[in-house]
């Protein structure tokens, strides 16, 4: 009997809470952030942000958004991040710049890859680009009050490409509650004329930080830590039924051989 206690208090309540503790540490610890390439894409099929008129470009299709997504602009920008976020959740953002190209499948890339909310793309067909591009996306709250952290993956230069459109990302963390302004910014480091450092256009974005209800604070506990709280119910009944039943049976074995 004290054999089996000793089992239980010291091997197998801290390996399930041991078990239990790894498991949620694995899923709870965001992925470091990384640059990856955006080079070899291809539009899933199946995407949510896939439009009707790629599968069936006749029936059903609305003609002017046919003609917006299809049609080649001579230069392009199209931007995505969500406009609504919660404090202290990272956010992706990415942006594409492009030339003699159509908005469609950028559309549904740059929606793939910040995974986007909602479909709600910044689109520029007017924005002058050159053979090489400068973006950066800023902060304009005081240094000492910052609304974001803004970490850029990967650099902030590239060769612009007549045939191919480049992407940059940045990883977004709000800080504060309340509604705040990013700058994105877009220089032509040199131009298609070899002029260089061209003015930058600065483009405001407005985004809304929310804090997280204390409900939802709640839910997102017993999500991430459902295991810890099911061992420390279940060990301690486990162990109580094991108890009780080794007190019976003992109860039981001193009346026996009373009565022997």
């Amino acid at each position: 009997m004290k054999l089996l206690r000793s089992f239980i208090y010291f091997f197998l309540l801290p390996s399930i809470l041991l078990v239990s503790c790894e498991n949620a540490s694995k899923r709870d610890t965001p992925e470091a952030a990384e640059y990856r390439p955006l080079e070899n894409f291809e539009v899933n099929p199946t995407s949510d942000f896939k439009d009707p008129y790629w599968d069936n470009p006749v029936v059903g299709a609305d003609p002017e958004k046919k003609g917006n997504l299809v049609k080649k602009f001579n230069s392009l920008l199209v931007f995505h991040v969500d406009d609504t976020m919660e404090v202290k959740e990272i956010y992706t953002a990415t942006l594409a710049l492009a030339r003699n190209a159509a908005l469609g499948p950028i559309k549904i890339r740059v929606l793939e890859e910040s995974g986007a909310l909602d479909d709600n793309v910044l689109v520029d067909s007017t924005i002058e680009l050159g053979k090489r591009v400068r973006a950066s996306l800023k902060d304009v709250s005081p240094r000492d009050e910052k609304s974001f952290q803004i970490d850029q993956l990967g650099v902030d230069e590239q060769n612009l490409s007549k045939t191919k459109e480049s992407y940059w990302q940045w990883n977004i963390e709000p800080l504060r509650a309340g509604p705040h302004k990013l700058i994105l910014s877009i220089q032509v480091i040199l131009s298609d004329d070899d002029r260089v450092n061209l003015p930058a256009r600065n483009i405001p974005i407005m985004i809304f930080s929310k804090k997280v209800s204390f409900f939802t604070k709640i839910e997102n506990f017993f999500g991430s830590y459902w295991q810890w709280i099911i061992t420390a119910i279940l060990v301690p009944v486990v162990i109580a039924l094991l108890n009780n039943s080794l007190k019976q049976r003992g109860e039981k074995k001193k009346q026996q051989e009373t009565r022997s």
